[in-house]
Parts: C-alpha cells; sequence; structure tokens
C-alpha cells in the first residue's frame, strides 16, 4: 500500500492490537485498539518493547513511526487494567514497568517519530515525550489525566521528561 494514512484508516481490531508494518528502511508500529482510542493492553506495551529492541539489532533500519488507527494516537493504558493498582506495592511495580518500557523507546538508536492525530493521553503523551520528533495533526489533544480519573499521578520520571521538553 502506498499511502501510509490510508493503510491506517483500513485497520480494523482483526489486524491485531499493535499492527507492525516494515517499509525499507521505516518500521511503522500502529497502535490498533480504535475502538478504545486506542488504550494499551499489557501485550501491547511488551511488544512494543520487542519491536525497539528488534530495530536496535538491525543496522538496515533507519527511522522508527509511531501512530495510532482510527483518528486516536494512544488514549493511555487500559482503564480496567490501572483500575486493579491498589497497594504501595502495586503501584511501585507499575511505575518500575512504565519506566522500563518509556526508556526502551527512549534508548532505540534511530530516529523515532510519534505521529500523533487525536487523543494523545497519559501513557500516549509519555510515548510521545519519549520520541525524538513529534508531528501532530491538528486533532492531536495531550493530557494526562489520569489525576482526575484514578486518583493517581505521574512517575518522577515522566515529570522530567515534561519539563525536558516543555521547560519548568
Amino acid at each position: 500500500m502506498s499511502n501510509i494514512s490510508e493503510f491506517v484508516r483500513r485497520l480494523t481490531p482483526e489486524d491485531g492490537e499493535l499492527v507492525i508494518e516494515r517499509r525499507e528502511p521505516i518500521v511503522w508500529v500502529i497502535f490498533n485498539r480504535p475502538q478504545v482510542r486506542n488504550a494499551m493492553t499489557r501485550a501491547m506495551t511488551d511488544r512494543l518493547v520487542q519491536v525497539c529492541q528488534d530495530v536496535n539489532e538491525d543496522a538496515a533500519i533507519r527511522v522508527l513511526v509511531l501512530t495510532g488507527a482510527g483518528g486516536a494516537f494512544v488514549a493511555g493504558a487500559d482503564i480496567s487494567r490501572l483500575r486493579a493498582i491498589q497497594t504501595e506495592q502495586d503501584v511501585r511495580e507499575h511505575e518500575q514497568r512504565g519506566n522500563r518500557i518509556w526508556g526502551t523507546v527512549e534508548s532505540v538508536r534511530v530516529p523515532a517519530i510519534a505521529a500523533i492525530a487525536g487523543p494523545c493521553t497519559g501513557g500516549g503523551a509519555t510515548i510521545a515525550a519519549c520520541c525524538d520528533l513529534r508531528l501532530a495533526s491538528p486533532s492531536a489533544r495531550y493530557g494526562y489525566p489520569v489525576a482526575r480519573t484514578l486518583g493517581n499521578s505521574l512517575s518522577a520520571r515522566d515529570y522530567l521528561r515534561l519539563v525536558m521538553l516543555l521547560g519548568e
């Protein structure tokens, strides 16, 4: 398919939650749960880490592009999964896991580009912050609504990422 925007629009949930398209020398990662604005599952984040590791091992790859299907980038983590975080230990484990995932995205050896349309919130905003370049359409909407929706906050490392991008 010659037009990636057309390809992204035509994705369906049956295509998989994370679609990987390699077009020499570019790897496209397409978050594909449009029915929930591409909210990330554990399987999606695990696969994202694997793709980043694969990119680092393949000298032919020159660029990594992350985008979302169905008019959304990523609306964060699947809320049902986040509601299961109850104890201090759960919070620590969730934060450590997130820092490992986002650190892997940050450490990709090639330029990582977030191509953003629609909601880019919570973990989606963090993914975008981890990329080297963020290209946003007029429909892009950024935010971290976790304090309002779940009563928790960002990790110190996520705050640092934002300060590095936006300033104090």
